[in-house]
């Protein structure tokens, strides 16, 4: 994704497979994944969740996104459905392992093996989840820089760009919005 011709390319691409042209879908997965599975390790070295491998969240985000029926307007907007969509999964994959941990799964565990499994730290995944929420519901071009520069991992002059701002706004918002996130987190 390094050039304008590339960028045009899968904006084409990811039109296409709006269209319903499964070829183009082929062809955007086979593009994008790599990148895909690099959010998913970025996400799970940040936030680490018990059980859950890069290539495992990649391969169910992929499965979902090729199971929605989005109209995809260009890449930004591709890579902010998946980094959504991503934090969405991870909420619920986490719920999932909590509800299995207090019984849902019964499966049979000595307190020895119990005590040696780190419990996962679900609940910060869940806190950000909701922040994110009501900063994109207060403002949401701030809720897009946060996505686009942690999540989809755009550097800042990308971001920039992307959103059709100057660089310091993008600076500026970021500030606010991680003052936001560490507040709303905190309480």
């Amino acid at each position: 994704m390094g050039n304008d011709t590339d960028r045009q390319q899968l904006t084409r691409l990811l039109r296409a497979w709006s269209a319903g042209e499964p070829p183009a879908a082929e062809a955007v997965l086979e593009i994008v994944y790599d990148r895909v599975r690099q959010l998913a390790a970025n996400k799970l070295r940040a936030n680490p969740a018990n059980g859950i491998e890069p290539t495992e969240l990649a391969n169910e985000l992929v499965i979902n996104l090729l199971e929605a029926h989005v109209d995809w307007v260009d890449r930004v907007h591709f890579f902010r459905t998946v980094a959504v969509a991503m934090r969405n999964l991870l909420c619920d994959m986490g719920r999932k392992q909590l509800a299995a941990k207090h019984g849902g799964g019964q499966l049979r565990v000595t307190f020895r093996a119990a005590e040696s499994e780190p419990a996962p730290d679900f609940g910060v995944a869940e806190s950000l989840h909701e922040a994110l929420l009501e900063l994109r519901a207060n403002d949401p071009r701030k809720a897009d820089v946060v996505e686009l520069s942690y999540l989809v991992g755009l550097e800042h002059e990308e971001v920039a760009k992307v959103l059709g701002v100057s660089l310091a706004t993008v600076n500026r918002d970021l500030r606010f919005a991680r003052a936001f996130l560490r507040d709303r987190m905190q309480s």
